[in-house]
C-alpha cells in the first residue's frame, strides 16, 4: 500500500502516517522516545540481562522497526542475546520506512540496520548489517500477515516480553480482542511483561481477565501512562479511579477484585 507520509517527531525521529486512516506508528512526541521508554525500559529489558542469557521479544506491529532498534540498544554491552519475532501485516511500510531521510545520529546507528533489513526482507530471518560493535548477539524473526495467525509461527517457548503496538483499538480492533489479548497473556513468561501504549479499559479488562496483573505504563509526550502487565512481575499502580472502574468492571465480568496497591490482580 502505498502514500505512507513520513512525520518528523518531537524528538527529532521519524515516524509514518498510514494512507488511510491517518494514524501514526509512533508518538508524534518522539518517536524514539516512546520506543526506549514505552517499551524497551518499561519491559526492563536492560534489568533483565545476564552474560550468556537470552531474551526472548514478541514484538506485535513492527512498524518502521524502532521498537526493536530499542530493543537492541538496551541489551547493547550486556552479554544477552536476544531472540525476537515481529510481525506486521502490511509489508508496504518497510520501503516507506527505508525513504525517510535520516534522523538523528544516536538512532540511525541503530534503527539504520534494521530499516535496511527490512526493506529487503521477506517472511523469515532479518539478515542485520552495519549494527554498532556492542549490539548483542540477535536472533530477529519477521512474520507477515495477520498476527492473530502468525502468532502460531513464534516458536513454543514463552516470551519475555510483549510490545503490544498495533494501530488503535477503533481502527485494528481484532488485535486488542479479548481472545488475542488472552493469547498473548498465554505466551507470557512469568515474570515476562507486556507493554502497550493504549489505556482504554477493555483492553485493561481484556489483560486482567487473561490473568495478568495490570499496571501504570511509562508516559510519553501529552500522554499520561500507557499500560503494562505481568503474571508475577511488580507493577507500578494505577491511580485510584482507574483501579477503581477497573475494579468495577472485572466484578461485572465475575472476575478477582483490584488489589490493594492499586494494580489488578488476577486470583490465585
Amino acid at each position: 500500500m502505498a502514500g505512507w507520509e513520513g512525520v518528523r517527531t518531537a524528538d527529532g525521529s521519524w515516524t509514518l502516517a498510514h494512507p488511510l486512516h491517518g494514524q501514526t506508528c509512533h508518538s508524534r512526541a518522539g518517536a524514539w522516545q516512546e520506543a526506549r521508554e514505552r517499551y524497551a525500559a518499561a519491559c526492563r529489558l536492560r534489568e533483565r540481562a545476564r552474560p550468556g542469557a537470552t531474551l526472548r521479544l514478541l514484538d506485535v506491529g513492527t512498524g518502521l522497526g524502532l521498537n526493536l532498534a530499542a530493543a537492541l540498544e538496551a541489551l547493547a554491552g550486556t552479554g544477552a542475546r536476544l531472540e525476537a519475532w515481529t510481525q506486521e501485516r502490511d509489508a508496504s511500510v518497510f520501503a516507506a520506512a527505508a525513504a525517510l531521510p535520516p534522523g538523528p545520529p544516536e538512532v540511525e546507528r541503530w534503527h539504520a540496520p534494521l530499516r535496511a533489513a527490512l526493506a529487503r526482507a521477506e517472511d523469515g530471518p532479518l539478515e542485520l548489517v552495519g549494527l554498532p560493535a556492542e549490539a548483542p548477539e540477535q536472533r530477529l524473526e519477521l512474520r507477515l500477515g495477520d498476527a492473530r495467525e502468525t502468532l502460531a509461527r513464534t516458536g513454543d517457548a514463552p516470551f519475555d516480553a510483549v510490545f503490544l503496538d498495533a494501530f488503535s483499538p477503533g481502527v485494528e480492533p481484532e488485535l486488542w480482542s479479548p481472545e488475542f489479548l488472552a493469547a498473548l497473556a498465554a505466551r507470557l513468561a512469568p515474570e515476562g511483561l507486556l507493554s502497550t501504549y493504549s489505556v482504554a479499559l477493555p483492553v485493561r479488562r481484556g489483560l486482567a481477565a487473561a490473568g495478568l496483573g495490570v499496571g501504570r505504563g511509562a508516559a510519553v509526550g501529552t500522554k499520561s501512562a500507557g499500560t503494562l502487565a505481568s503474571r508475577a512481575a511488580p507493577l507500578p499502580p494505577l491511580d485510584a479511579r482507574t483501579a477503581r472502574r477497573l475494579g468495577r468492571a472485572r466484578c461485572q465480568d465475575r472476575s478477582s477484585p483490584v488489589s490493594s496497591d492499586g494494580s489488578a490482580r488476577p486470583e490465585p
